[in-house]
């Protein structure tokens, strides 16, 4: 249980016997259910050991934990947000077509964005992933006196990644060595023949085509650009013939190196920490499983230091303040709700006859369904106008502790978790 003192100040975590003890006797209040914190009604010394708290970074998840007094204090898996850039382009488009409608009089300002401007700028899609790792940190603090802070901050060969048998003077003499940019090598890489047609259409006119689109997380290596004819190109884009390609694989990757220099940039002061030290302290010394929580811990830990376990785990999902999207369907012709419904919106968490869980949709017959923050389904038909009691409302991090040892999310015994058969699993 964690412990805050009379001023919000974090003090070191105490057994559930004593807090149940404080708050019975009104030395304390109860400030959080998940994690379950208190906070004391009266002074206190303001004595704390060492913790030494540890950061795996990644694009998709984050993993941390705090270790102190030989013990995992704390343990986390956070899940980061994927869709901004989708909804950024959305939001282009509904402002464009309504900036068409309404105020076709206007210039077109393009071109006098300061923010596109400003020097040392970042993607909002990659400072939406840069923010979730300020946030864990933010979050450990102000609920356990952290004294150091270890970050893992890996780097990735991009080049190794595309061409896994490249080594030494392969790196400097590459594919595109000797043209003069990659159009010129994608050109000839295809022998100056449109790979659809193979030159049928007789068309001389050639263009370097994306085959999955920019907008669709498509990139500009030379694996997703192909060679295509004028006449070939425009049918492309009218619908009348298709492309198929694979998804890079390095987009994350790059998002790594991003938020990695980034982080180094920041005023956090940690120690950097590398990749084959935290797999050499978990799998040799700790004997842990891989996952992104126990990277965490075996990143806290020296290379001689062994802690004693705790079965509690954190797991989190960042998700969007709201939902703003207000029709579906071709035409538009089917209305959303996103606002309350019932007295509930989206993301709250509520306690039904059928179980416990988020609203993941609603109906306006009142039969919404519900599910845990995986994605795993509890119901998809509760009633919420009877028996229903909302716990929490919608915050942009859902968070779910599941009280089990060496599990991951996609693991059948936390999928079993959400109905509570095989480990205990509580919301907060």
């Amino acid at each position: 249980m964690f412990v805050l003192n009379k001023n919000q100040k974090p003090l070191m975590p105490t057994n559930p016997a004593k807090a149940r003890i404080l708050l019975k006797a009104g030395k304390a209040k109860m400030v959080s259910r998940i994690p379950f914190t208190i906070k004391l009604n009266y002074n206190s010394k303001g004595y704390t050991q060492p913790v030494v708290a540890g950061m795996d970074s990644g694009s998709k998840k984050i993993g941390c934990a705090a270790v102190g007094n030989g013990k995992i204090l704390y343990q986390s898996e956070t899940e980061i947000r994927q869709d901004v850039s989708g909804k950024m382009q959305q939001r282009a488009m509904y402002r464009r077509t309504r900036r068409s409608r309404n105020t076709r009089y206007r210039p077109a300002r393009f071109d006098n964005r300061r923010n596109s401007q400003r020097e040392g700028r970042i993607p909002p899609s990659i400072r939406s992933k840069l923010e979730s790792h300020f946030r864990e940190k933010k979050f450990v603090e102000s609920i356990l006196p952290v004294t150091e802070w270890k970050v893992e901050l890996a780097s990735f060969d991009t080049h190794k990644i595309t061409n896994p048998d490249v080594s030494g003077i392969g790196y400097q003499n590459g594919d595109q060595k000797g043209f003069y940019n990659l159009k010129a090598y994608v050109l000839s890489r295809d022998n100056h023949t449109c790979q659809h047609c193979k030159s049928k259409s007789k068309d001389p006119k050639l263009h370097c085509h994306h085959i999955i689109f920019r907008s669709q997380n498509g990139t500009d290596t030379p694996e997703n650009l192909i060679t295509l004819c004028s006449t070939c190109h425009q049918k492309l884009h009218e619908g009348k013939i298709k492309l198929f390609g694979n998804v890079s694989k390095t987009k994350h990757a790059t998002d790594v190196g991003i938020i990695k220099s980034q982080i180094k940039k920041s005023e956090w002061n940690f120690k950097e920490t590398f990749g084959y030290e935290t797999k050499y302290k978990r799998e040799q010394i700790l004997e842990l499983p891989k996952t992104h929580y126990n990277d965490g811990v075996a990143i806290c830990c020296d290379f001689d230091q062994k802690v004693t376990t705790n079965p509690t785990i954190y797991f989190k999902k960042h998700v969007s303040k709201g939902d703003y999207q207000q029709t579906t369907g071709k035409r538009s012709e089917k209305k959303i709700p996103t606002g309350k419904l019932f007295g509930l919106r989206k993301f709250d968490l509520i306690r039904t006859e059928k179980g416990v869980g988020i609203v993941k949709g609603k109906r306006s017959t009142g039969y919404f369904v519900i599910t845990d923050i995986f994605g795993n389904k509890i119901h998809d038909s509760v009633n919420v106008k009877r028996n229903c009691k909302r716990l929490k409302a919608r915050t942009s991090t859902l968070i779910q502790m599941v009280a089990g040892l060496e599990l991951t999310h996609s693991s059948p015994t936390c999928r079993a978790a959400s109905s509570e058969e095989g480990v205990s699993c509580l919301w907060g």
